[in-house]
């Protein structure tokens, strides 16, 4: 999953930009003469507005998050706006921002920025957050648990603008701690189990992991970029990125990479190649093995050598890309990926509808960060092999009906090989008990699959003040060996509103309704257990006292839903939050 999204960080960067940066919102007037570039690692980022971040969140708000991430440090961009022929009082901006606050399920939270504000030469920005639970969660049998997290973020971002180019510094760490809480079937006082990975008869207790799990995760991007405003001068973004990633088992991956974009103009064509090269090894836990019934960690060392180039023919009503994707993987063995690229925009009527249709294909990487990070409780000697998309087609078609709306329904149809599944850890019995035991640790499985994704999305803006957004996604899988796509939703519909209700009060609220998953589980009679769908409501409110202070309040989850993103993990239900931002 991309796993949960960090509400908080989402949070605070919204107050951030009202508060610190001083800035209105960007325009939601969408034009479909813009260029669409639909993003092909990810079919859900169907973004109507060159912006940042989804138009919606899927994942409901539900405040215990799974996973840190790693603080974004570019601030919002703010369109330029005419000049004004009356002297005016420049505004006030604030250089530094603090925030907050507390909730129930023993929440604390607090937050520290720093920018520049005003230079033509320098953009810099500090920030960091951390966030701490020490709650307990109720288990599918009625057992009583203790389930802290504890989440900091820290970042520096840095810009030199120069004439004709841009040197980029990015710093981000992410530590995020938490603990197995999980509900499992493991007998410790009185059950035997076989394990298959030694042949040896071991005790139940010896089948569970040390409570504790961290992940700690240091990431520098070094890049420059070329900014020619002469669309027929060659452009380009060079980059070099380290990232280092480590967990409270020892497991650790460091990963460095080299690549870039250029863009060459020549006659009415252009001439796109990105691609580059990454280099990827993960290290097992130092010293002896201390559970090895349990754990069998292997060392790997991978190589992605990636090439995509593309010729660009661009049009006043028709603009096309033709190119092919080209990834080389070097480890074990030698595998080498080849997929079309084609892509085709077509403006049907200027300014109010257009369609989009191509064909393109993608490695999935699938790193041991990555891994963890979409799910926290994977086993942490667990190695995913990379996945394919060999062909995946998309088309669909966007516009608007006047400028308070617009609207993007899009269909992707793809065939991916080895896509991972996460399923519990399971022992088999030995001796007077007869159940396998389940764990509340994950491992994957793999198949191949096809997968149908129907996305639409509709943007209503009825007042100035009022912001409404509807998206729904559903997933069709068809699998070749499994019985289902065990842990993925059918369906996924949201929606969200923003309200402005003075210079003082703005509101907010969202409705989230999760499918039905499944989950594998041995101890069923037919293997499965139901992870029933989830509606998850949420409402919040932030006063602005002056240009300094403000107050923000947020309810989630109002219908307490009993939610389980894996199988035996609870989430909190009903929350709540208040807290304070003070610019300075």
């Amino acid at each position: 999953m991309k796993v949960f999204k960090n509400i908080i960080l989402i949070f605070t960067l919204f107050i951030y930009g009202v508060n610190a940066f001083s800035q209105q919102p960007l325009s939601k007037d969408v034009r479909v003469e813009r260029k669409y570039d639909p993003s092909v690692s990810d079919a859900m980022k169907i973004n109507l507005m060159p912006q940042r971040e989804d138009t919606l969140e899927f994942t409901p708000e539900f405040s215990y998050n799974l996973v840190g991430h790693a603080l974004p440090g570019t601030p919002e961009i703010q369109p330029m706006q005419a000049a004004r022929l009356a002297r005016q009082r420049p505004r006030d901006l604030y250089s530094s921002y603090v925030r907050g606050g507390l909730g129930n399920y023993q929440l604390l939270f607090g937050d520290i920025f720093y920018n520049l504000t005003r230079n033509e030469k320098y953009a810099f920005s500090l920030g960091l957050q951390q966030e701490s639970s020490w709650g307990d969660l109720e288990l599918e049998d009625g057992k009583s648990v203790d389930a802290p997290y504890h989440s900091t973020l820290g970042g520096l971002y840095f810009r030199h603008f120069f004439d004709d180019k841009t040197l980029e510094l990015d710093l981000n760490f992410d530590r995020y701690a938490y603990r197995y809480y999980g509900f499992n079937t493991v007998n410790t006082e009185e059950g035997f189990y076989i394990s298959d990975r030694t042949g040896n008869n071991v005790s139940g207790e010896d089948m569970m992991p040390d409570k504790k799990q961290r992940q700690t995760a240091f990431d520098l991007h070094f890049g420059l970029l070329s900014q020619q405003s002469d669309v027929r001068e060659t452009r380009y973004h060079l980059n070099f990125d380290y990232n280092g990633f480590n967990n409270f088992t020892d497991v650790g991956e460091n990963s460095f990479s080299l690549g870039g974009d250029l863009n060459i103009p020549f006659g009415a064509l252009s001439l796109l190649v990105d691609g580059g090269g990454i280099y990827r090894k993960v290290n097992v836990p130092s010293g002896e093995n201390e559970n090895p019934e349990l754990f069998v960690f292997e060392d790997r060392e991978q190589v992605f050598l990636t090439a995509n180039p593309k010729v660009v023919i661009p049009g006043n009503k028709l603009n096309v890309e033709l190119g092919v994707n080209v990834t080389g993987e070097f480890s074990d063995t030698e595998e080498f990926y080849l997929s079309p690229h084609v892509k085709g925009d077509l403006v049907i009527a200027e300014g109010v509808v257009s369609t989009f249709l191509g064909m393109t294909g993608e490695v999935h990487h699938n790193s041991y960060r990555d891994i963890m990070a979409e799910n926290p409780f994977v086993s942490p000697d667990v190695l995913v092999k990379p996945a394919f998309t060999n062909i995946r087609g998309f088309a669909g078609v966007k516009g608007n009906f006047s400028s308070a709306t617009s609207f993007t329904a899009r269909l992707d149809y793809e065939f991916i090989e080895d896509e991972h599944f996460f399923v519990n850890r399971t022992f088999e019995p030995f001796g007077t008990t007869t159940e396998p035991g389940l764990s509340n640790l994950f491992d994957v499985i793999y198949d191949d699959v096809t997968l149908l994704t129907l996305t639409g999305e509709f943007l209503v803006r009825p007042v100035r003040e009022l912001d409404i957004i509807l998206k729904g996604v559903y997933y069709g899988w068809e699998l070749d060996v499994l019985d289902h796509p065990w842990h993925k939703p059918e369906m996924e519909i949201g929606i969200r509103a923003a309200y402005i209700y003075n210079e003082e009060w703005q509101f907010d609220a969202s409705f989230n309704v999760v499918g039905e998953r499944k989950a594998f589980d041995p101890t069923q009679a037919n293997g499965v257990k139901n992870l029933k769908s989830v509606a998850d409501f949420n409402l919040g409110a932030n006063y602005q006292l002056n240009k300094r202070l403000h107050f923000f309040g947020r309810i989630q989850n109002i219908f307490a839903s009993k939610y389980y993103p894996w199988a035996g993990y609870p989430m909190q239900g009903f929350n709540a939050r208040v807290g304070a931002g003070y610019s300075f």
